[in-house]
């Protein structure tokens, strides 16, 4: 690590919130009638993927919106408490509670462009025990030039074949938006 001085260099076990930083958490993520929600529920969900704006961020609230129309679940985003690009310092802890409270944590995958790679890494390294309880919507491409295309980034491709494989059964593809509702009813 060229021109990194290696004892700024932070590791996950020193990780922690500042006080401050619980307070915005705590409001956040309890302070919503959502988490209630969660709390109740006999299934719940957290869904990861593209936050963007367009296709594939409506496509992930698309499937939020399908698994939390079922009796007793209830399924949120991140965004879903409020958390925006100013909150960048509480992602990680406020996906780690999430996670944690979660029956299942569903990745809607299209590609490797954004934030859910960061996802993806954590749940890698940090999150061995949500594998258990994780399953991918993988788009799958016509040709293989368009799997490149969308999912050219070396070390999220590997971190991606490390999930599907710890995954196994619970990687579902999907092809086009037409695709996408019945490979969400095969989720539990």
């Amino acid at each position: 690590m060229d021109g990194v001085d290696r004892s700024a260099v932070v590791t996950d076990d020193q990780l922690s919130v500042t006080p401050h930083q619980h307070e915005r958490l705590k409001d956040a993520l309890h302070g919503h009638d959502r988490f209630d929600d969660l709390a109740r529920a006999a299934t719940t969900y957290l869904v990861v993927g593209s936050g963007a704006a367009d296709g594939p961020g409506r496509r992930r609230r698309q499937v939020c919106r399908q698994l939390d129309e079922r009796p007793m679940a209830a399924a949120v985003r991140l965004e879903t408490f409020g958390l925006t690009d100013d909150d960048i310092d509480l992602w990680a802890p406020a996906f780690d509670i999430l996670s944690a409270m979660a029956s299942h944590v569903v990745g809607v995958l299209e590609d490797f462009d954004g934030g859910h790679v960061w996802e993806l890494g954590y749940l890698y390294h940090h999150q061995r025990h949500v594998r258990d309880v994780l399953w991918l919507l993988k788009r799958i491409y016509e040709t293989d030039a368009e799997m490149r295309e969308q999912y050219d980034n070396g070390m999220a491709a590997s971190h991606l074949a490390a999930l599907e494989a710890a995954a196994g059964d619970n990687v579902l593809t999907w092809s086009d938006e037409d695709d996408l509702p019945d490979a969400v009813r095969e989720i539990p």
